[in-house]
């Protein structure tokens, strides 16, 4: 019999006789990711690290961002002091880099320069970022101007998703279609090597 149709049939034997065993360890799998998601900071981390990766890494950024527009939007149309509003915005994001990012904003806007330009110096926004804070500081019309940078964010992260999806759709059906196959090319070349009669 042929290695990939034993491997194949030794897999299926081995988990039909310890079936409770791989139910046991993935619930148990499943308790320990629950309670990992659960603790203080992990998910932080974990968006941080996921932040680096090349396609999902824009994706999360201008969704914190994006957050971050629409509460400082919310707490200034609520007559929030602009310092005190960048400070309880910039605690909401959950990544540490661009917590920091700005945190350094709030303190350059506290020390006179304006929103935009330390929105600029720091690098927490993308071009258009900067001109709708721009235009907003310089029409009044402020808080309506990050409900706006909010949504695009939001339509961009859309986006993204749609084109994530329309990626990940056909991988997974390929993925898929590999291992029905495999499974399938392993159980004929099991039958035929059994039916080969010698000579």
């Amino acid at each position: 019999m042929p290695a990939l149709s034993r491997w194949t049939i030794s897999s299926g034997v081995w988990l039909s006789e310890h079936a409770w065993m791989v139910l046991l360890a993935v619930v148990l799998l499943a308790l320990l990711v629950r309670g990992l998601l659960k603790s203080p900071g992990f998910t932080g981390k974990l968006a941080e690290r996921a932040s680096r990766l090349p396609v999902l890494g824009e994706w999360l950024i201008e969704a914190e961002v994006g957050r971050w527009a629409s509460t400082l939007s919310a707490l200034l149309a609520g007559r929030v002091e602009l310092i005190r509003a960048l400070g309880l915005s910039a605690s909401a994001v959950r990544m540490e880099f661009l917590r920091d990012r700005l945190a350094s904003v709030a303190k350059a806007v506290k020390g006179g320069k304006t929103l935009s330009a330390a929105l600029r110096e720091h690098r927490a926004l993308n071009p258009t970022g900067y001109d709708l804070v721009a235009v907003g500081e310089a029409s009044g019309e402020l808080p309506k101007l990050l409900a706006a940078l909010a949504k695009l964010y939001e339509t961009i992260g859309r986006d993204r998703m749609k084109r994530a999806l329309q990626l990940i759709e056909p991988l997974a059906i390929i993925l898929i279609g590999v291992i029905v196959g495999t499974i399938m090319t392993a159980i004929i070349l099991a039958i035929t090597s059994i039916n080969e009669v010698p000579l």
